[in-house]
């Protein structure tokens, strides 16, 4: 039998779609860049390429800009999920996964940047039938990819 409760909300803040171009470096040595999601006061949602593996645990990242001067360094975070994105037509050994995580306590010139950034570099809200859920890591048996709804 599968579980259809939705999981409760638990965000202080509506996340925001960020623009292309926005990106995280979600682990230091070697590099791996993931692209922002979705971002909001409290977290962040990032995906990014792996070899079928999720990533060690990190407790910061930083995000940027590709094409602008725009950087946030050592954002302390807490990760609340890792799981890999289905898809069906992929035929190489990369595989897409998504990370959610949520933003520890920021120094006050984070946070001034961090306001800045969902200011100018974010879109509408993001809808419930484009969102991935961002869910805990702990998983049922019936539970094995990202659930959308």
């Amino acid at each position: 039998m599968k579980n259809t409760e939705r999981p409760v909300e638990k965000r202080s803040y509506n996340r925001l779609q960020a623009e292309d171009g926005v990106y995280a470096i979600i682990k230091y040595k070697p590099t791996i860049l993931g692209q922002i999601i979705n971002i909001s006061k409290d977290g962040m949602a990032v995906r990014y390429s792996s070899k079928g593996q999720k990533l060690s645990d990190s407790s910061e990242l930083d995000i940027f800009i590709i094409d602008g001067h725009f950087y946030i360094e050592k954002i302390q975070i807490k990760i609340i999920s890792d799981f890999e994105i289905a898809d069906k037509f992929s035929f190489n050994s990369q595989k897409d996964r998504q990370r959610c995580l949520q933003f520890g306590e920021m120094k006050p010139s984070q946070l001034f940047q961090l306001d800045y950034l969902l200011q100018h570099y974010t879109n509408k809200k993001t809808s419930d039938k484009d969102r991935i859920r961002c869910k805990s890591n702990k998983k049922s048996k019936d539970d094995k990819k990202a659930t959308h709804y």
